[in-house]
């Protein structure tokens, strides 16, 4: 097909994959290892937000429903959530242009510098804060801070293979692969094999998120150090990056 862009996962040539600059198989040498451990911190740093904060910094289509909730009289932190919706789409829009202006070997490690440079913040500011425990004003800056690490984050390696994998989203997971585990088990032969690979991969980012969201739980009684561990953690992803990423090729 002409203009059809190629991706290479071990020597092999993916012919079906779109081309995408934050294609995990692109990015990383060790390419679900990596999704599973941005996913898994994702989740663990959302509930420990939640639980301390009364928002997420992450899911952000539950801080939209606190929106609506807080001034029915049904959720008092509702300004914290607002605050985090406001972080999480500035820091992913600017983290986003920035990628598109930076060269694809140098995109990740810059979009991994300013998730940890934020994170850091968010770290010092939850140990200055008391994570939280001071009211609604100090709340609203640690979530913020939070949900400005997760908007970066979320821009990284948001895709697979040429399939969605989000690292913050997961309802748009969900959807997804049920249609994808539609098509796998009742869809034409010709498509099955993507289907069941896409199937696989929205499973795997599911139950990434939930390990996380319960590690975030146990967590949460150590409050102080949570943000520092998710830095940690992130720091991990540098040792994942391909050394020499292969740049994608055209035909036609």
């Amino acid at each position: 097909m002409p203009g059809l862009l190629l991706h290479t996962n071990g020597g092999r040539v993916n012919r079906s994959a779109p081309y995408d600059p934050a294609d995990s198989y692109r990015e990383f040498r060790r390419p679900l290892a990596a999704l599973v451990l941005a996913v898994v911190t994702a989740g663990a740093l959302d509930s420990f937000a939640f639980l301390r904060y009364g928002a997420f910094v992450a899911n952000q289509s539950g801080n939209a429903i606190f929106l609506g909730m807080g001034p029915a009289g049904g959720h008092s932190t509702w300004p914290v959530s607002a605050a985090s919706i406001v972080a999480f789409a500035t820091a992913a829009g600017l983290v986003s242009l920035l990628r598109g202006r930076t060269g694809p070997t140098s995109a990740p490690l810059v979009d991994i510098a300013v998730t940890e440079a934020a994170m850091i913040v968010w770290a010092a500011l939850n140990l200055a804060l008391a994570y939280g425990r001071d009211g609604t004003a100090s709340r609203v800056l640690l979530a913020a801070a939070g949900a400005a690490a997760m908007g970066s984050l979320t821009t990284l390696a948001s895709r697979t293979t040429g399939i969605a994998t989000p690292i913050t989203y997961q309802s748009g997971t969900t959807t997804k692969t049920g249609e994808r585990a539609a098509r796998w088990l009742l869809g034409p032969a010709a498509g099955r094999a993507r289907a069941r690979r896409g199937t696989l991969l929205g499973l795997l980012a599911l139950v990434s998120y939930s390990v996380g969201g319960a590690v975030g739980t146990l967590a949460q009684h150590r409050p102080r150090w949570v943000p520092l561990w998710g830095t940690l953690a992130l720091a991990v992803l540098i040792l994942l990056l391909r050394r020499h990423p292969r740049p994608a090729s055209r035909r036609g």
